[in-house]
């Protein structure tokens, strides 16, 4: 009897195990996937279907507290990081929502990168590239970068890129997120041929029904569990069996509370990623569910993301943690919300950014570039998201603008550096007093 490709024993996962904040993430999971299928994992936002998706493909499975993750009978937690890195290259091929193209790379040098980590020579990466491009139907992009491209033409040159070291396995996790429907039907046909024609096991992530058309095993997840596993024979059968089980299973109640929290996220995130969005809809469930106290609620929206948070200044974590409770406590429905929200929407994550560029700026005198404009929103973003520290933000503005710095001096840095650091802590801002 074959061996399966993938198959999870017992598996389970934890974030901030231990601690108040503690979700399990992952429980008792068990799945067999063969060689050639083509799966999807099915359920809400928040229900733990792209953590088991990481968790297969080699990322971040430090976190995994027991269990096995087999790949063709070996398990990747008894991997060696050198072997971990290989099989990230050569044994899976990763299609991200949100692209994840170098901007500064061309196109065809975005789909050869991966043949570089493994020593393949210039001159056959390129040629690699080419035909992959070629089969995409994007050969006349190849020479253009990712910003030169619509959201399909970059989501197929991931594709590309994803098969780029003819890897068996292909993960898409949520592909037609920021696709319309002609170029989500595109990714769904080509994703089809993946599996037809070249045999490869494809394992697609989603909460879209109708982009399970050609799954031949769906895995429906619920709360971090599998709660059923299904053949569909046919796509009508398929549309019949997931409107039902959406209804009996995943949102029994007439409101569910997993389709405010993704309506939510949307209204209170704008401008933000889809990976924070989709972060922000999964502690919204648990704080609905009460498996988030509010104070906990509260610092986890605090938290630095790379912490396992979202990242959010002190102020608009307070203010969303504080409009989520009136929500909980009156018991609103989803129209009463949006009524409420669209008279008192938050400010979009880009204006918030334009406005502390702009108030920032009042400190320095001299003329200041586009580009060093496009940069100092940059820093500002990301130290909004704490993805860098105050320390690394002044650092940016000294540095020479040839190494990707704004070239201020140490006095005008230093005032910048303080200015915003007296906003992100419990003070109000002065630009939005």
């Amino acid at each position: 009897m074959a061996i399966p490709i993938i198959q999870l024993e017992n598996l389970n996962l934890y974030y901030d195990k231990g601690k108040p904040s503690e979700v399990w993430a992952l429980k008792n999971i068990n799945i067999e996937i063969n060689k050639g299928e083509y799966v999807a994992f099915f359920g809400p936002s928040g229900c733990g279907k792209t953590t088991l998706l990481y968790t297969i493909s080699g990322i971040d499975i430090s976190k995994v507290t027991d269990g096995k993750i087999l790949i063709n009978g070996r398990d990747l937690r008894q991997f060696s990081q050198k072997e971990l890195a290989i099989f990230r290259q050569m044994g899976i091929g990763i299609i991200f929502q949100q692209f994840n193209l170098i901007p500064s790379l061309s196109v065809l040098d975005n789909v050869a990168l991966p043949m570089a980590f493994l020593g393949v020579s210039l001159d056959r990466r390129k040629e690699e590239a080419a035909n992959l491009l070629a089969r995409l139907n994007l050969t006349p992009y190849a020479g253009r970068y990712p910003s030169e491209l619509s959201g399909g033409q970059q989501q197929r040159v991931g594709i590309a890129r994803a098969l780029a070291n003819n890897p068996p396995i292909i993960v898409a996790d949520e592909p037609l997120g920021n696709l319309d429907s002609e170029n989500a039907n595109k990714v769904l046909e080509f994703l089809k041929e993946l599996n037809e024609k070249d045999g490869r096991t494809v394992i697609m992530v989603t909460h879209e029904a109708w982009s399970l058309r050609d799954a031949k095993r769906i895995f429906y997840i619920k709360d971090g569990e599998i709660v059923k596993i299904e053949e569909p024979k046919g796509k009508t059968e398929t549309a019949k069996s997931i409107t039902s089980h959406v209804m009996e299973e995943l949102y029994p109640d007439i409101t569910s509370k997993e389709l405010i929290a993704k309506s939510l996220s949307h209204l209170f995130l704008r401008g933000y990623s889809n990976d924070e969005i989709k972060r922000f809809e999964f502690f919204l469930v648990q704080r609905f569910n009460d498996k988030l106290d509010k104070d906990t609620f509260r610092a986890v929206l605090d938290r630095p993301y790379k912490h396992g948070g979202l990242g959010l200044w002190k102020q608009k974590a307070a203010k969303i943690a504080e409009m989520t409770e009136e929500l909980i406590e009156r018991r609103k429905d989803i129209d009463r919300i949006h009524k409420e929200l669209e008279l008192n929407l938050e400010v979009p994550l880009y204006e918030e950014i334009r406005k502390l560029s702009g108030w920032l700026l009042e400190e320095f005198s001299g003329k200041i570039t586009d580009i060093q404009k496009i940069k100092l929103e940059e820093i500002v973003s990301e130290r909004l998201r704490k993805i860098i520290s105050s320390e690394d933000f002044l650092k940016v503005l000294r540095l020479p603008k040839n190494e990707f710095g704004l070239g201020l001096s140490l006095r005008v840095s230093q005032r910048m550096s303080d200015k915003l650091d007296s906003i992100l802590g419990d003070s109000e801002p002065a630009l939005m007093q």
